[in-house]
């Protein structure tokens, strides 16, 4: 049985950023903001992408920044399974850390998949930005035999704002850093994002999609956890999570 708390929390955190969500990439894909962004960066840079393979964006903002967040993701799976299965931890604090794992690994593989199932090109690929191709739209019939190019989503925001996710734990662990943990998300997916748009490899409206994934499938977990959780112990999520219920009479 779902409680009317964990009603509100899907309805709250869930349909009010997304219909944000529609409306920003409605807004920068089909008022063609995306051009008009993307021309600025263009020109900026002397109309070539010179940051394309600047030892800043491409190698420090993009592979190492990649590399740490492999390295980050894999410690965390190994602190979580020695708790698991040598400390034997059940705890309600355990749950919550293989939520957010599985949060990371499934915006990261969903990214990933879309951008395979998704062809579209990058600005870098476009004739009017120094490339060869023509301009096909997401929505778009591509020609016989066109190369697939895997521009959308942006895969390597994702990195970023893969750790919304942590807004939904520290609710749970720590309520008053939870705002810190959304910080950080967002913050991370614009930086990671803007990298990539000053290199020429996305327009925003790739970002804007791939913030709204990985939102999606954190929510979207958090919420079954809970109800999940406050089912097998028969009793209402409020009185099963104090700290979220908490949280929730503060914010009005």
């Amino acid at each position: 049985m779902i409680s009317k708390g964990s009603e509100f929390h899907l309805t709250r955190y869930l349909i009010g950023p997304l219909a944000v969500a529609i409306v920003l990439f409605s807004l920068a894909y089909g008022t063609e903001f995306d051009f008009a962004l993307a021309s600025t960066l263009y020109q900026m840079q002397g109309n070539s992408w010179l940051l394309q393979h600047h030892w800043l964006t491409e190698t420090l903002l993009h592979r190492h920044v990649r590399t740490f967040n492999e390295v980050l993701l894999v410690s965390l799976l190994s602190y979580w399974l020695w708790r698991r299965y040598v400390r034997k931890d059940r705890s309600y604090k355990q749950r919550a850390l293989g939520i957010l794992l599985l949060s990371l690994l499934l915006s990261f593989i969903s990214v990933a998949l879309l951008k395979r199932l998704l062809p579209m090109e990058c600005p870098w690929d476009l004739q009017q930005f120094g490339g060869h191709s023509a301009f096909w739209g997401l929505f778009s019939t591509r020609p016989v035999g066109l190369v697939a190019t895997q521009c959308f989503p942006a895969g390597h925001a994702s990195i970023g704002f893969a750790w919304l996710s942590l807004f939904y734990y520290w609710r749970e662990v720590k309520p008053q850093q939870a705002w810190l943990g959304l910080t950080i998300g967002a913050m991370a997916g614009l930086l990671l994002g803007l990298v990539q748009q000053l290199r020429g490899a996305h327009f925003i409206s790739h970002d804007i999609a791939t913030a709204a994934i990985c939102w999606l499938i954190a929510t979207l977990l958090h919420y079954q956890f809970r109800t999940k959780t406050a089912s097998l112990q028969h009793i209402p999520c409020e009185t099963l999570c104090p700290s979220f219920s908490t949280m929730e009479s503060s914010d009005v």
